[in-house]
């Protein structure tokens, strides 16, 4: 089987952007949740979608850079990787705290 390393980057991108699309889902329902009832809720549920879109920007960017570049590249920086799965686990913290304090 020959694999096609041209769409790596495509695929890698299209899986960020299901990730970061989670989690603006995710901050929306924790915005929804603490509607005029918890400003912590509300607050939280800004930051993540905050966070979330900022996530899925900063991946666009390294994606259209690796476009320009030339050849296919490599899509997952260091720092971006870093930055996602600490979001992942920051948001769970979040629903774990709407969780526990409904």
């Amino acid at each position: 089987m020959i694999r096609d390393p041209g769409l790596q980057p495509e695929r890698t991108l299209l899986a960020w952007r299901r990730t970061a699309l989670g989690l603006v889902t995710n901050g929306v329902l924790l915005l929804a949740s603490g509607h005029g009832t918890s400003v912590v809720r509300t607050g939280l549920g800004v930051v993540v979608i905050v966070l979330a879109l900022a996530c899925w920007a900063a991946v666009s960017a390294v994606y259209r850079r690796a476009a320009r570049s030339g050849p296919p590249g490599f899509l997952g920086h260091d720092r971006v990787l870093r930055a996602a799965a600490g979001l992942v686990l920051l948001v769970g913290l979040f629903d774990l705290y709407a969780v526990i304090t409904r």
